[in-house]
């Protein structure tokens, strides 16, 4: 044998008596059918197969290929957002009805909130007979027809491009189109190819794409919803990479929750998808130093301080009242570090709209703890604290008074943190300076930073929220000419 190599493995399983050998061998002189697989084994556990088999494969390697991905158009500045004027925008699907159980009709009316929130006016195309109503203009237009899965109905088609011309004047901007890419849409996607409205086109895919389809167009744009099976989804359309766009789902608790319009005001007002820690604390104007509010505030700075993006959120009610304490609340927040990005009083945000300088609703207390993530309660007396067990059932991390006894009996002792605020039960001036609260926070932080399932709701909120899916996704491409 010339190879010494290939004979002492050989060598070495007869030894040990117990191998798996595989061997191919290719015929050179042969241009189909040259390759000749062999394996040998003796007394080896099938057990060890597979693993085998993995090394085997890993010691040839195989690179996976590097797939193209669509590049969206890069986001606009913030003064360059301030030049944009409103568009006229069509969505045209095949819908007949949206029922929140449809996925993609959901979807459809979220883009319409989302569009109509930037000031964009949709006309929303739907088919013929439609009653349904979105909360915008509505055409019952688009032919309704018996659709048969890749089968042109020439007919059909003709009227959809009829429809098209007609209903797509010149005073539309843009027109989306939404899942024409399934197999029995294909007399929709004709009709859109061939009608010649001369105005940029988005055909969203809110679904793969299974087999290989033509849907090019010369003034389109592919919107898919991931970035890395671009390459796969420009290929089953018959389009290129560089004619894709990404635009993730928006998921905005705002929607997904119902929230009263008073939470999405203070949510907007504090930019709250963007904050990695943030408390609710719902108190009298007029109890504010019962409540401990001092403290909560001094570790918030500390938190701060450390690198964190907070929103201390006091639900104040009797807000007509003390204004002076609340001033003097907001200079101390203001000496700890923090500022009005980083602080409210829900009371100094009422106006005509909306009315909450003497309470705010229970509903968006409850709404807003969701999405809180700590609760630090340094109130010096309670009998049996609803707002304790409130942020409790909303999974907030609780930071307990250990010098209140009382509060014990309503918490897991090895579930909360805990910190010697003081109370009406045991006064003293200990664990209230600079160094105490700094001690804090970084105990809140590290309980948070390593609560996985509170991470990856920031995360999402951070990226799916209304605002990043706009301005940094959508908005780029509706302008794009």
């Amino acid at each position: 044998m010339k190879n010494p190599k290939l004979l002492d493995i050989l060598s070495n399983a007869e030894k040990a008596g117990s191998y798996l050998i595989t061997a191919t061998i290719r015929d050179k002189d042969k241009e189909e059918g040259n390759l000749i697989h062999h394996h040998l084994r003796e007394d080896f556990p099938l057990d060890d197969i597979i693993p085998s088999l993995d090394h085997s494969v890993r010691t040839m390697k195989i690179q996976p290929k590097i797939n193209a991905i669509a590049i969206n158009p890069e986001p606009f500045g913030e003064e360059k957002r301030k030049d944009l004027k409103p568009l006229k925008i069509a969505i045209i699907t095949h819908f007949n009805r949206c029922p929140d159980s449809y996925s993609p009709g959901k979807a459809v009316k979220n883009q319409i909130k989302l569009l109509q929130k930037y000031g964009h006016e949709v006309v929303f195309f739907v088919t013929e007979g439609s009653t349904l109503e979105v909360g915008c203009e509505m055409r019952p237009v688009v032919p309704k027809f018996k659709r048969v899965k890749n089968v042109v109905d020439d007919e059909a088609k003709k009227k959809i491009v009829d429809v098209l011309r007609e209903n797509l004047t010149n005073d539309f901007d843009v027109a989306i189109t939404h899942d024409f890419y399934i197999d029995d849409c294909i007399t929709y996607r004709e009709g859109i190819r061939e009608c010649g409205v001369k105005i940029p086109w988005l055909h969203w895919a809110r679904s793969g794409v299974g087999r290989k389809i033509d849907f090019k167009m010369e003034n389109a744009k592919y919107v898919y919803m991931n970035y890395q099976d671009s390459e796969l989804f420009a290929s089953r359309i018959g389009a290129k990479v560089e004619d894709l766009r990404v635009v993730f789902n928006e998921k905005d608790p705002s929607l997904l929750f119902n929230w009263d319009p008073i939470t999405t005001m203070i949510s907007d007002h504090m930019a709250l998808q963007y904050k990695d820690i943030i408390q609710v604390y719902p108190m009298c104007t007029t109890r504010m130093d019962a409540k401990g509010i001092n403290a909560v505030i001094a570790t918030f700075g500390k938190l701060k301080e450390a690198g964190k993006n907070v929103a201390l959120i006091i639900c104040n009610s009797n807000g007509r009242r003390r204004l002076s304490e609340i001033e003097s609340k907001i200079k101390y927040a203001k000496e700890c570090g923090l500022t009005e990005q980083d602080i409210v009083f829900t009371s100094t945000l009422a106006d005509s709209n909306y009315k909450i300088e003497s309470e705010v609703p229970h509903r968006i207390v409850a709404e807003l703890f969701q999405i809180s993530n700590v609760f630090m309660f340094p109130t010096i007396a309670e009998v049996c604290s609803n707002v304790l067990l409130e942020a409790s059932m909303t999974k907030n991390l609780i930071v307990i008074n250990e010098d209140l006894p009382s509060l014990f009996d309503f918490v897991d002792k090895d579930a909360v943190l805990k910190h010697p605020f003081t109370s009406l039960r045991s006064m003293h001036y200990s664990g209230r300076d600079g160094e105490a609260w700094t001690k804090l926070a970084k105990q809140i932080a590290g309980q948070i930073d390593s609560n996985k399932a509170d991470k990856q709701f920031r995360k999402v909120w951070s990226t799916h929220n209304l605002e990043t899916v706009y301005w940094k996704m959508l908005c780029p491409i509706l302008y794009e000419k």
